[in-house]
C-alpha cells in the first residue's frame, strides 16, 4: 500500500492485579505441584483480579502510563483500540468505558477480539489509520481477565492463564522514518473448537434454568502443535517480505503462552535465549496483553537494547496468528 506517512512507536507500558496466585496456591485446588506445573509451562505464578479491579482498571493503568511515558495528552489522542476477548461489559465497549476514565475526549473508539493474537492484529489496524493520514496518535491496549471464565478445579487450563493490561502510543512520522517495518495476518477456522470460550447465558424457551457459567475449553496438544506448525511459517513469511533474515532480527517477542512453545520456536528460528524476550514466569499467560507487557517489563528492567528490531508474533482462539517487525529507539521510549 502507498505509505503517506509512517508510524512510530512513542511508549510500552503494563499492569497487573494485585492478587498473586502462585503454583503453591493451586496445589490446594487440585493435584499438582509447582514442579509439575512449571516444567510443563515454565509458569511460577499469576496475577489475579479482585472484585476491586477490572480489565478497565488495568486498561487505564496501563493507559496511563503510556501516555505519561510518551508525553501525550488524552486529548491529543485520535483513535483508541482495546484489543480484548473478555471485556468487562457486552456494551458499552471498554474502548468507549478508557476514552471516558482518561478524558480523551477527541478519540474515536472501537474493540478488536482476535483473542492472544490480539495485540498483533490492533497494531496492524491502528497503522493502516495513521499510514493514511486519518489519525496522528493511536493509544492501543490489550486486556484480558481471563480469572473470571477459568474453572479452577480444572488443571489444564486453570495454570496458564493470568490477567493483565499492556498499552503502546503509535504516533505518525515521516514515511521514510516508519518504525514498523512490516505485518502479515491469518486466520483459520477452528472447526474442531480446541480452544473456546463459549456465551451460551439464557435462551427465551427456558429463562427459567439455572444459568451455568461459561469456562475456557482447550485441548492443549492441538493447540501446542497449531503453535508449533504456524509460528515458524509465519516468521519467514514476515522476514521474507521485508527482506530481512534472522541474523537481523535482535529479539523474538511472542504471545507468552507457554515457556516450552517460546523455547521450541526460537530453536526452529535459531535464535539463542539472549535474543528471546520472556515474563511468563511471573505472570502467566496474558492473552492479548501478554506481548506488549513483555516488551514493558524487558524495557524497565533493560533486558532489551535499544536501538532494536524486534519480531513479534502473537497466535491463539479462532484460530488466529499474526506477526510483526517493529524498530525500539530509545529516545521514544
Amino acid at each position: 500500500m502507498q505509505k503517506n506517512y509512517g508510524v512510530k512507536f512513542l511508549s510500552f507500558a503494563g499492569a497487573l492485579p494485585s492478587k498473586v496466585v502462585t503454583n503453591s496456591d493451586l496445589e490446594k485446588l487440585f493435584d499438582t505441584s509447582d514442579e509439575w506445573i512449571y516444567t510443563r509451562t515454565g509458569i511460577r505464578q499469576r496475577h489475579v483480579v479482585d472484585k476491586n479491579e477490572s480489565g478497565l482498571s488495568l486498561s487505564v493503568d496501563a493507559a496511563k502510563q503510556a501516555l505519561n511515558k510518551a508525553k501525550i495528552d488524552p486529548k491529543a489522542i485520535d483513535l483508541i483500540i482495546v484489543c480484548t476477548a473478555t471485556p468487562d461489559k457486552q456494551y458499552p465497549s471498554m474502548s468507549c468505558m478508557l476514552q471516558g476514565a482518561i478524558g480523551a475526549v477527541n478519540s474515536a473508539c472501537f474493540d478488536l477480539s482476535a483473542a492472544c493474537s490480539g495485540f498483533i492484529f490492533g497494531m496492524a489496524t491502528a497503522s493502516q489509520f495513521i499510514y493514511t493520514g486519518q489519525y496522528e496518535n493511536v493509544l492501543l491496549v490489550g486486556v484480558d481477565i481471563h480469572s473470571r471464565f477459568i474453572d479452577w478445579s480444572e488443571r489444564s487450563v486453570a495454570v496458564l492463564f493470568g490477567d493483565g493490561a499492556g498499552a503502546v502510543v503509535m504516533s505518525s512520522c515521516l514515511a521514510k522514518d516508519d518504525e514498523l517495518a512490516g505485518f502479515i495476518l491469518h486466520s483459520e477456522a477452528d472447526s474442531k473448537l480446541d480452544l473456546t470460550l463459549d456465551n451460551d447465558n439464557i435462551y427465551f424457551t427456558d429463562f427459567k434454568d439455572q444459568v451455568k457459567p461459561d469456562f475456557v475449553k482447550m485441548n492443549g496438544k492441538a493447540v501446542y502443535q497449531f503453535a508449533l506448525r504456524v509460528i515458524p511459517e509465519i516468521a519467514h513469511e514476515l522476514l521474507d517480505k521485508v527482506n530481512m533474515t534472522t541474523d537481523q532480527v535482535d529479539y523474538l517477542v511472542l504471545h507468552q503462552a507457554n515457556q516450552r512453545i517460546i523455547d521450541a520456536v526460537a530453536e526452529k528460528l535459531k535464535l539463542g535465549k539472549d535474543k528471546v524476550v520472556s515474563n511468563i514466569e511471573k505472570v502467566g499467560n496474558t492473552s492479548a496483553a501478554s506481548i506488549p507487557l513483555a516488551i514493558a517489563d524487558s524495557l524497565a528492567s533493560n533486558k532489551i537494547k535499544i536501538p532494536s528490531k524486534m519480531l513479534l508474533i502473537g497466535f491463539g482462539a479462532g484460530l488466529t496468528w499474526g506477526a510483526a517487525i517493529i524498530e525500539c529507539n530509545i529516545s521514544k521510549i
